[in-house]
């Protein structure tokens, strides 16, 4: 959440999903060990304070999925991989 920059200088831009859809809920509890509203509180923490980088929200898994496909430098995460294509896909194991 602080780091702004990837190793090559590229600027790092996060997509997520709302705090109430179910894949963000899953993602903050089993792989982040995080609440929902922990995370947020997190964010707001160190956007207010300068620190670091809200990420930006969308809408589907959809839209994350293009929106990391068409960003340079992008990362995001969705449960449903086989609709991706043109990205790299990292998968986590819980």
């Amino acid at each position: 959440m602080r780091q702004v920059r990837w190793s090559d200088g590229k600027t790092i831009a996060v997509f997520v999903l709302p705090s109430q859809h179910p894949t963000h809920q899953r993602f903050s509890k089993d792989v982040l060990r995080l609440f929902p509203y922990q995370l947020d509180r997190i964010w707001n923490k160190l956007t207010f304070s300068g620190l670091g980088l809200r990420p930006i929200l969308v809408d589907s898994e959809k839209e994350l999925i293009n929106k990391v496909a068409s960003v340079p430098g992008s990362i995001g995460y969705v449960e449903n991989i086989a609709e991706v294509n043109n990205v790299i896909v990292i998968k986590v194991k819980e």
